[in-house]
Formats: C-alpha cells, structure tokens, sequence
C-alpha cells in the first residue's frame, strides 16, 4: 500500500512520458525535404512494379479502384498509389531507402463536402528521418498542425489500398510460414500511429484469374495476394488485379490535381 503514493510522486516529479500517448503537439519541426541521392535530385528512374486493383464481383463496395506504381530512382525507391471509391479520393508517395527501410511519407485525402466532390482536403508529410519522427498535417480548414510520433523506427509502413504492402514483403522475404513482428507505420488511421505489427506468410494456394499466388496477413487477418515477384494482385477480401475483373472500371471521381510530394496541396 505504501508503494502507490511513491508512485505518484515520481511522476509528478519526473513526468509521464506514455501517459501522453502515441504523440504529442510541438510547435516546430525539422524540414528535411524530399529525399536525394547526395544532394542530387532524383533520377526519373525505371518501373519496377505496378498493377492496378479493382473491387471483384464478391465484394461489397463495387466501386473502389486503387493503382500503383514502384519505382527505383537512383538510391531510393518510390511508391505512388492512388485509391478512389464512391466516398473520395487517397493519393500517397512513400519514399524507401536501399535496404527498403521508409524515409518519407506525403499522403493527401479527399472526400465530398458542402463545397463540391473534392471540397475536403487533407495533407500531410511524416518524416521518419528524424528521431523522434514527425508529422505535419494541413488540415481541411488551412490550418496547420505539427506532431511528434512515439514508437520505434518504423521497418514498414502500411497505407491506403494494398499495393505499397509490395514493399513489406520484398524486405521480408518469408519463406512459407514465416513471420516476422516489427515496429510498421499505419497512416490508414485519422491520425499515423506506430504499432507491432505481424506480418506471416501463408501456403501458397491456386486463385481464381490470378493463378499461383502468395498470401500474406497482417495483424492475424487482412490476407493478402501477391506474385511470384511480391507484387500485390489483391486480397481475400475481393480486391482483384483489374485485368481479372470483367467490366469496364468505374468512371474516375473529380481529379484532385497531381500527386505533389513537395507541396501541401
């Protein structure tokens, strides 16, 4: 009974570094900017990966439609995916290192608002160059907002759609039934968080208009399908490489401008 009241002093004394969660505010933070190869910008480079998914005939919501692209500039390699359904629009750019580790995440929302199909907007840019990392964000009213994430380095990061999970699974490299847990940066979440996460590979199985794939899970769920080259070709959850997918894909929503890595917009 006597050790609860020391308790307490020592975080009034000391501070609660956890009590303040996965983040805390700060009114500045480093600006690294995108990432180069000593100083260089970045080569256009080559293609190295890319599909585009579409929602199959067993899944629900029949409209969401996803593209990807993976490139390797020079000493870095770069993902751009865009995800589009009835209720708005993802656009991400996640910058990786050679070894495939993440530097830089730029991530834009929209969604339908008083103002028109593209009226809500939200960026922004992690930076996971810095220790600790951090986010800043232009919220939908213009304002800015800067936070510090708690966590470990992260190893991965898992996004909006399926496809930047490419690069989880090539860094990997799991055998049949191998798994590996690792500190991942989940920016699907209204704010990024740094979570365990376990990745494991499943037996390899016979699908349907894809033929021989791998299966991956994270979290103990969420299966999904890859190539012999771990590319994602989609998931068990009715996402489908769009050329096994009869039908003409969904007419595209408004465009919200080009995928900026640099810019706020």
């Amino acid at each position: 009974m006597r050790t609860f009241p020391f308790l307490l002093l020592v975080l009034a004394l000391g501070g609660c570094e956890a009590c303040e969660g996965p983040r805390r505010d700060v009114a500045t933070l480093p600006d690294l900017g995108y990432p180069t190869c000593d100083g260089e910008p970045l080569p256009e480079g080559e293609v190295i990966g890319s599909n585009v998914l579409r929602s199959g005939p067993s899944m629900r919501e029949r409209d969401v439609v996803e593209r990807f692209e993976i490139r390797r500039r020079g000493c870095v390699t770069v993902v751009r995916a865009s995800q589009e359904w009835s209720l708005g629009t993802s656009d991400i750019d996640v910058v990786f290192d050679a070894e495939l580790n993440p530097l830089r995440v730029w991530k834009r929302t929209t969604m339908p608002d008083a103002s028109g199909p593209i009226g809500h907007r939200d960026v922004r840019v992690i930076e996971l160059r810095t220790d600790p990392i951090g986010l800043t964000r232009r919220t939908p009213t213009g304002a800015w907002e800067r936070f510090e994430l708690r966590g470990a380095k992260p190893r991965a990061v898992i996004g909006p759609g399926r496809g930047l999970m490419t690069m989880w699974f090539r860094r990997a490299r799991l055998p049949e039934g191998g798994r590996v847990r690792e500190p991942v940066l989940d920016v699907r979440e209204p704010m990024a968080q740094i979570r365990e996460v376990t990745l494991q590979r499943l037996e390899d199985r016979d699908v349907e208009g894809l033929g021989r794939v791998r299966v991956y899970t994270i979290f103990g769920r969420e299966p999904i399908l890859t190539d012999e080259n771990d590319v994602v070709v989609g998931d068990l959850f009715g996402m489908r490489a769009a050329s096994a997918v009869e039908g003409e894909i969904p007419d595209p929503l408004p465009d919200p401008g080009p995928i900026d890595p640099t810019a706020f917009q």
